[in-house]
């Protein structure tokens, strides 16, 4: 086992027992992984049945995920184990055959055992012991790139570790699913008791139970806002406990303090004193690895407030606590100026999300609010009446009632889909992170703010649905059925701007037509929406693409002055 594998298994061990409040030392986690050490040696030789020539082990299913190294590699119990790596052919003594020269890949092409974009995108995936998979390579990135698009349209987080991306954008998760709840539910009182009594709490559940479904799923809903909105509460007192513990400190008398052994940690004997105290009388398992653990985040996450980071603070979350505690102690850049780049970036999305959250809950279903954004009024000249991020409706009733009478009711189950929900920020729903960003001085482009998966709904292509020989070359989307098409011509909206390819040119979207399935089993079915679903894994920021349908909507949508005006025909700007 090379030095990183220990390393990292050693890290995933001292986990295990500081979350089980069990304390341990370096000797004991030695001993375990000298066991596992041989154990994979006799699993070697049992798998090379006579060749026992020394192979790279590779990354399988059930493989430890790699963390970032930790911050306190080289200093008293969170050192990494520097073994040397073991050659298991010269232990076994067998005759070592001629190696065959292996192409060495280039730092930049390197990707270890990151997570995968997949992963990311997923929101759900946890440091420690996972299953993991290859990285996959940067060919998803380059249909974007083809556009010639400004250096600085690009995506920020190519040159950044997954793990960076992974802890970001679990914190932007975590604010459109808070904001959402709370925003909608979270003003209402609660009924819930405050106490601890158990009598209480029964007695209120049994009331629950006893409620017809709508209330009580009301009252569920209210309550779980209500619980999110204390969690944020106290993890945002974490921000603060070091402040605590150093007033603490400061009422510590140094004469009756022992004398500070081993190497300085950065830490005063004051500081340790006070902050055991701290978890002892806060109710915090006071093994000696966890007060060094406890000790260093505090101080980091205080730290970070006094410098004025807040939003990321706010909205922490377990990806985001296991990157700052595996922070490299010897990287160039400290953690908090790490942190406050990420604060400096993405502040304006987390203040956008919380207000697009807080209008969804006054019924802004529409999205006008993204219009109100200050670079957004600079370069997108759209009245309200013609921004629709929400449905496509019918253009003409007597379109809909002739569609009615062709009898089209049957589809296949691949068109048929859930109504949109504005609210939804799980699973394959990447919508709330749709944005509209500046592309350079004049113009802008359509990304997600959050890794995308393929196959994930990124929203609504704004327009309205005709049933109809007329055809629009520039602003018409065919339909599955024949003289069925979209008229985007006088309707428009986020995803109407993103950035247009020639025909069959590169793309990392398409636009989807789907029936609405409060329709199904009616006597008529005629809602139906365009949706935008991503054909290959993105990153963050990097530019949504559709291929035009005909080279005179490429043409179109290559215009800055039609951009300007969201690509309408007719527009009260004009």
């Amino acid at each position: 086992m090379d030095e990183t594998a220990r390393g990292f298994l050693a890290q995933a061990i001292r986990d295990a027992f500081t979350s089980s409040g069990i304390d341990h030392n370096e000797e004991y986690i030695d001993s375990l992984i000298s066991k596992v050490d041989n154990d994979v040696l006799q699993a070697y030789l049992a798998s090379q049945d006579g060749n026992t020539e020394e192979s790279p082990l590779r990354t399988t299913g059930s493989a430890l995920q790699t963390p970032p190294a930790s911050p306190h590699r080289e200093r008293g119990s969170y050192r990494i184990l520097n073994a040397q790596k073991r050659n298991y052919a010269n232990l076994a003594g067998a005759e070592p055959r001629k190696r065959r020269k292996r192409q060495i890949s280039k730092p930049s092409e390197k990707r270890g055992e990151e997570p995968t974009s997949d992963q990311i995108a997923d929101g759900t995936i946890e440091m420690g012991c996972q299953n993991i998979t290859q990285q996959p390579d940067d060919d998803h990135l380059k249909g974007a790139h083809l556009l010639d698009l400004p250096v600085d349209a690009l995506s920020s987080y190519q040159a950044d570790s997954a793990y960076t991306v992974k802890a970001m954008s679990s914190i932007l998760f975590e604010c459109a699913k808070v904001n959402f709840s709370i925003a909608l539910y979270g003003h209402r009182t609660s009924g819930a008791p405050t106490t601890t009594k158990p009598d209480k709490i029964r007695k209120y559940v049994d009331e629950i139970s006893e409620y017809d479904y709508e209330k009580a799923i009301d009252v569920i809903r209210r309550d779980n806002a209500l619980a999110t909105g204390k969690g944020l509460q106290n993890r945002y007192n974490e921000t603060i406990f070091w402040k605590i513990i150093l007033k603490g400190a400061a009422l510590t008398d140094p004469a009756k303090l022992p004398s500070a052994k081993g190497p300085a940690d950065g830490f005063t004997m004051a500081e340790k004193a006070a902050t055991k105290k701290f978890m002892e009388d806060a109710g915090y398992s006071l093994g000696a690895e966890n007060q060094l653990q406890c000790r260093i985040f505090w101080k980091n996450l205080f730290n970070m407030r006094k410098a004025g980071i807040d939003k990321v603070l706010y909205y922490r979350t377990k990806e985001f606590d296991s990157f700052c505690k595996g922070y490299p102690k010897t990287s160039e850049t400290s953690l908090v100026d790490t942190i406050m780049k990420w604060e400096t970036q993405h502040r304006p999305h987390i203040e956008q999300l919380e207000t697009r959250a807080l209008r969804l809950a006054k019924g802004d279903v529409m999205r006008l609010s993204d219009l109100e954004d200050p670079q957004v009024v600079e370069r997108l000249k759209v009245h309200e009446s013609s921004w629709n991020n929400a449905k496509n409706e019918w253009a003409f009733t007597i379109e809909e009632e002739s569609f009615k009478e062709k009898g089209l009711q049957a589809f296949s189950p691949d068109v048929i889909c859930a109504p949109y929900d504005n609210q939804s920020v799980s699973g394959g729903d990447k919508s709330a992170f749709t944005f509209l960003l500046p592309k350079d001085s004049s113009s802008l482009f359509v990304c997600s703010i959050v890794p995308v998966r393929e196959g994930d709904f990124l929203g609504i292509f704004a327009g309205k649905i005709r049933f109809s020989e007329d055809w629009s070359t520039t602003h018409g989307i065919r339909g599955p059925i024949d003289n069925l098409w979209l008229d985007y011509s006088q309707v428009t909206g986020t995803l109407n701007q993103m950035l247009v390819s020639e025909p069959g040119g590169p793309a990392n979207v398409r636009l989807q037509w789907e029936v609405i399935d409060d329709d199904i089993g009616t006597d008529s079915c005629t809602s139906w929406r365009v949706s935008v679903k991503a054909t290959k894994p993105i990153m963050p920021f990097d530019p949504l693409v559709r291929a035009a349908a005909q080279r005179e909507q490429y043409v179109l949508h290559s215009s800055s002055e039609n951009a300007k005006r969201g690509f309408l025909e007719l527009c009260e700007a004009d």
